[in-house]
């Protein structure tokens, strides 16, 4: 397999921000590095998200909380127009292990 350019995201429960790193790989092997960036929440994101903690799709503040994550992300990724394919998991705002679920926000498709 010929190698791609592959990025991955990262937005944790600290709500700092989002992270990016990309690498050259044909699956599996690493052939290089590419670059890196972050992208900060505002202190205003950051309350939004931190109020959505918690909540499933549909409870209150969830809407606003995926719409801020969807945003980030973009802002970053606009910084990487070689990637060719892209890993975003979403930001963890729900997690159930006893019943089995979880509620990653946002849209990878988006």
């Amino acid at each position: 397999m010929q190698p791609i350019r592959a990025l991955g995201t990262m937005s944790g429960t600290s709500l700092d921000g989002v992270d990016a790193a990309e690498l050259v790989t044909d699956g599996e092997m690493i052939h290089g590095f590419g670059r890196s960036a972050f992208r900060a929440y505002t202190e205003a994101e950051r309350a939004t998200l931190r109020a959505a903690l918690g909540r499933w799709p549909g409870e209150e503040g969830v809407a606003e909380a995926v719409e801020i994550v969807q945003d980030a992300h973009a802002d970053l990724l606009v910084g990487f127009p070689d990637a060719e394919v892209i890993g975003f998991h979403g930001q963890t705002l729900a997690h159930d292990p006893e019943n089995r679920r979880t509620h990653q926000a946002g849209d990878g498709a988006a």
